[in-house]
């Protein structure tokens, strides 16, 4: 539910920044906001497809290598869905930054600072993702199970 709340959060957010002219932000807006859906109908794949083992059930005709990744996707469901929503928001903030430091006529000082404050946004960003790859990877692994 959380994925789905924020791909209509980015993508409303990308139809009203489009409707002002700034067709490059919302591109990016929008890019997030199709990535949030995927990365949500992957997780909801993921907690379907190993729902009937994770109840005793078995199923003909899937690999030990896919109930792995399907276990992985379902497991920690709800931590993989706030790194993304950290890497998403973390992004567009600091687009938001960088639009809003170059269409404003500030002090060099200020501009400065909300570069600072967008490459401090893009390293938060890096790790999240960086985190929520290496949880992933690790459960994934072979040498695990």
């Amino acid at each position: 539910m959380w994925l789905w709340g924020l791909l209509l959060a980015l993508g409303g957010a990308a139809f009203l920044v489009r409707r002002t002219g700034r067709r490059f932000e919302a591109a990016v807006l929008l890019f997030f906001a199709v990535c949030t859906g995927a990365l949500g109908f992957t997780i909801f794949y993921g907690c379907y497809a190993s729902a009937p083992y994770s109840m005793g059930l078995g199923a003909p005709g899937v690999s030990a290598a896919s109930f792995t990744t399907f276990t992985c996707l379902g497991q920690g469901a709800f931590s993989r869905a706030m790194a993304w929503t950290i890497v998403a928001l973390s992004c567009s903030a600091a687009l938001g930054l960088v639009a809003w430091g170059r269409s404003r006529s500030r002090s060099a000082a200020f501009r400065a600072s909300l570069y600072a404050g967008a490459a401090l946004l893009l390293l938060v960003a890096g790790a999240a993702g960086f985190g929520a790859f290496f949880v992933f990877s690790w459960c994934s692994s072979s040498r695990l199970f």
